[in-house]
């Protein structure tokens, strides 16, 4: 028997973490929204570690009713739902059966990462298992490649499928161009380019960090003003700087806290990601988490897109492209760098240009839709029955005894009429047996009766 019931389940294996606030915007919206639970999957994950989940609820920056409705999937995976919500390929390939042996619908939101990747024989078995299967409802994907790919290589069903371009990140953060970014010349003598990423073992090209590396070299020996931020686990020993180790400060691995006062004073981030190197077939979202953050905060975009993922974004506008040209790279960015109102604009337009798309209530409320959607389409219980209904299940029980009460009444007031009828015809009364019948059908059609009697 089930202990407790919801609307919408979300299950994850790493929420609640301050390492993957995306989780946080997008699930606790859902638990403001929707008769939600959330199911952690207790464990570890790269450097992520979810094993203390007491704990990690108790620290977590959020009011205490949507802590209660954190659940341990150990504890509480009798849970009934309508519907089901995850993330990432791995966790749904993980869950699918988990989801057959309670016939749960489910939604997957298919990001970059999480074991997806392309043109591999195990992932494309693992896709086929989770999107073809009856109970995979939807699928959110947000980049033009993962749309393609489940189409054409898969065999998704593209009404299955809906596209939203970007993630789920803060858009509402305390910062304003005009009043909070710090500007080279006025609020500060440097002129300050970033990295930001995780480092995965001992790889130093997906993210591109030897790119970086090899730019800030080159840089460096043209402008004396330049200062470089390295913020995740690498470390100088990783790759020799030289004559520019004076230049570069590293500050490891950092909570989203971190960079509210960081932000602001970068000029500009440089990300050079290429795809399949960490992984065969994996490939990274456009743009990434980071530089979608720092863009949030006015830091000028100088970024890769090898996959060709940039759906709306303006070159040189928005941001800047770079690509596998290094000394045509090398020549745009010292083409900013050399003129410090250029570079300052570069960041305006990526601060706009982000806000106009990746807005956070134009991501949530696309996904919102989707699910509530989804949640109406499914109006009979999919699990055990609940022990405590939930908010949608008592409107819509309410509203079906109304409607059981009136068919009843007009199946009484047809029974009396049709006893009326058979009296007449016992007596040979054919006009009142006409009469009589002709207001049965006005009054049917009238309230929409499923009979028709002509």
């Amino acid at each position: 028997m089930a202990d407790r019931y919801c609307d919408l389940l979300i299950i994850d294996d790493i929420y609640p973490s301050t390492f993957s606030p995306f989780r946080t915007l997008e699930y606790n919206h859902y638990m403001w929204f929707f008769d939600a639970s959330i199911l952690a999957l207790e464990g570890g994950h790269l450097w992520i570690e979810n094993n203390q989940l007491k704990e990690n609820i108790d620290n977590a920056p959020f009011v205490s009713r949507y802590k209660e409705r954190i659940l341990n999937f150990r504890e509480h995976h009798n849970i009934t739902a309508r519907l089901a919500y995850v993330t990432f390929l791995a966790n749904a390939h993980r869950l699918l059966p988990y989801f057959q042996s309670r016939s749960i619908p489910f939604i997957l939101q298919l990001y970059p990462g999480g074991t997806f990747a392309i043109d591999q024989e195990d992932v494309d078995e693992k896709l086929a298992e989770v999107l073809l299967s009856p109970l995979c409802k939807k699928v959110i994907t947000t980049q033009i490649i993962t749309r393609n790919y489940i189409v054409n290589k898969i065999g998704c069903d593209p009404a299955k499928i809906e596209f939203i371009f970007g993630g789920v990140f803060d858009s509402r953060v305390e910062f304003n161009f005009y009043r909070d970014k710090k500007f080279y010349g006025i609020h500060k003598d440097t002129i300050d380019i970033c990295f930001v990423a995780h480092k995965y073992g001992n790889d130093l090209t997906s993210k591109g960090y030897d790119y970086f590396v090899r730019i800030a070299k080159v840089l460096s020996a043209k402008f004396s003003k330049l200062k470089f931020h390295v913020v995740g686990d690498y470390s100088p020993d990783d790759i020799p700087l030289n004559e520019t180790a004076d230049k570069f400060i590293f500050y490891s691995n950092q909570s989203s806290s971190f960079f509210a006062d960081f932000y602001p004073g970068m000029d500009a981030i440089i990300s050079f990601n290429r795809p399949f190197v960490l992984a065969p077939g994996g490939f990274d979202g456009f743009p990434t988490g980071a530089c979608l953050e720092a863009g949030f905060r006015g830091v000028a975009n100088c970024i890769s897109d090898p996959l060709e993922l940039n759906a709306t974004f303006i070159d040189g506008v928005d941001l800047l492209i770079l690509d596998n040209d290094f000394e045509r790279s090398v020549a745009r960015l010292s083409d900013l760098i050399d003129d410090p109102k250029k570079l300052s604009s570069l960041g305006e337009g990526t601060w706009q240009a982000f806000h106009r798309t990746m807005d956070l209530d134009r991501q949530l409320w696309a996904r919102t839709k989707i699910i509530g959607d989804e949640l109406l389409k499914h109006k009979g219980l999919v699990a055990v029955m609940p022990a405590a209904r939930s908010t949608i299940d008592s409107r819509e029980l309410n509203a079906a005894t109304h409607y059981l009460q009136a068919q009843i009444s007009l199946l009484e007031q047809d029974v009396a009429h049709w006893r009326q009828i058979s009296e007449m015809l016992a007596k040979g009364i054919s006009n009142r047996i006409f009469e009589k019948t002709k207001s049965i059908v006005r009054r049917y059609r009238k309230n929409g009766g499923r009979r028709d009697y002509i």
